[in-house]
Parts: C-alpha cells; structure tokens; sequence
C-alpha cells in the first residue's frame, strides 16, 4: 500500500492522494461509530467496523490495519485490554486510539505502555481526528 504523499490543510477538509489507510473502529454506540466513521472517510481512509471487542480482534486476525480506534467502555473487554492484545499479538506498526467520553484524567505514559499511541475525545471532532491521524500516521 503506498502511503500518503500529500496533504492539503488549508481546506476544511483534507484531500489524500494516492493512498488511503485501513483503519478499524471497535465502537458499540452505533452514533458515535458513525460520526468517526464519516469522518475518516472524509480523510480517505478505508474504515471496518466492529461493534464488539472479540468482533474487532477476529477483523484484526485477518487483516493488517494501519491504525485501531477502540473505545474505552465496551461490554467484555475495554480499548485498553484490545490495545494490550494488539501489542502482544501484532508483528505491525499499527496505531491505537482509545476513545472516550470520559472527562477523567488518563496517565499519558501507562497508556503508551500499553500500546495506546493517543486519546480521542467523544463527541469527536473533525479537526482533532485529522490531526491526530496527521500526527500519528501521516
């Protein structure tokens, strides 16, 4: 997969050129699934989505993404126990991103510990999801 070459920041959207990323959304709030959903469509991403954690390890079983947002909160296993399975089990670069609506503190550095590259904030916004993916994989 070529990665991308160009970014236009000066827009209220982002054009990627050439490539795009694969990226998977472990989310079960089907709102907030969609909201980030859309919105790295906007960025060109290529997005799965999984409404389970065991549905999103099987995804990440079969197939290498480049980046995971997982969501702090899921029903058997939380983001923070999929991003330590990923780090464990993953021979890849691939990025996580916990999000949260949580207001609470996270230690930054237990995180990165545990395999978490950064934290995304529900409702999410646009521009703190470009950045973060500018950031993190750009």
């Amino acid at each position: 997969m070529t990665k991308i070459k160009h970014w236009h920041r000066n827009s209220s959207f982002i054009v990627a050129m050439n490539s795009m990323f694969n990226v998977l959304i472990i989310e079960d709030n089907s709102e907030f699934s969609e909201n980030l959903r859309r919105c790295l469509l906007k960025l060109g991403c290529d997005v799965s989505v999984a409404e389970t954690a065991e549905g999103g390890i099987e995804k990440m079983q079969s197939f290498q993404y480049d980046a995971v947002f997982a969501s702090l909160c899921l029903h058997s296993l939380g983001g923070r126990g999929i991003a330590r399975w990923v780090k464990q089990n993953e021979k890849s670069d691939t990025k996580f991103f916990l999000t949260t609506s949580w207001k609470g503190y996270l230690e930054r550095d237990l995180l990165r510990v545990e395999g978490i590259h950064d934290v995304i904030r529900k409702p999410f916004s646009f521009n703190e999801i470009r950045d973060k993916v500018l950031e993190h994989l750009g």
